[in-house]
């Protein structure tokens, strides 16, 4: 329940977040975080695939937070590509690299 709030209050500040005027990025700053947005991709693919094959096997509340860090990551990652100025694509790429941390840290434990 603590993550859900936690995501709810990131999104809120998220959209606070476009209300600021931003410079155009630059071509190499947009560069940079479109490889950034493709390594957390790389990632979380990676991680969520090892995810898959051990989700039978785990208890259904460490499945639930591993399906909710999965969801929570695939949200961030669609954000960080449609977002419509840095600030934003930038917290949903923290957003979608902390929930990929999750999921590696509760499958780990």
């Amino acid at each position: 329940m603590k993550t859900i709030l936690i995501a709810a209050i990131c999104a809120a500040s998220m959209s606070l977040a476009s209300c600021a005027t931003m410079p155009t990025p630059t071509t190499e700053t947009a560069t940079q975080i479109g490889t950034a947005i493709d390594r957390a991709q790389a990632a979380y693919d990676r991680i969520a695939a090892s995810a898959e094959v051990i989700l039978p096997f785990l208890s259904p509340e460490r499945q639930a937070r591993i399906r909710l860090a999965m969801a929570l990551t695939e949200r961030g990652l669609i954000a960080a590509r449609t977002a419509a100025t840095v600030v934003e694509q930038l917290a949903a790429l923290k957003q979608a690299e902390a929930a990929t941390a999750t999921i590696e840290t509760t499958a780990a434990n």
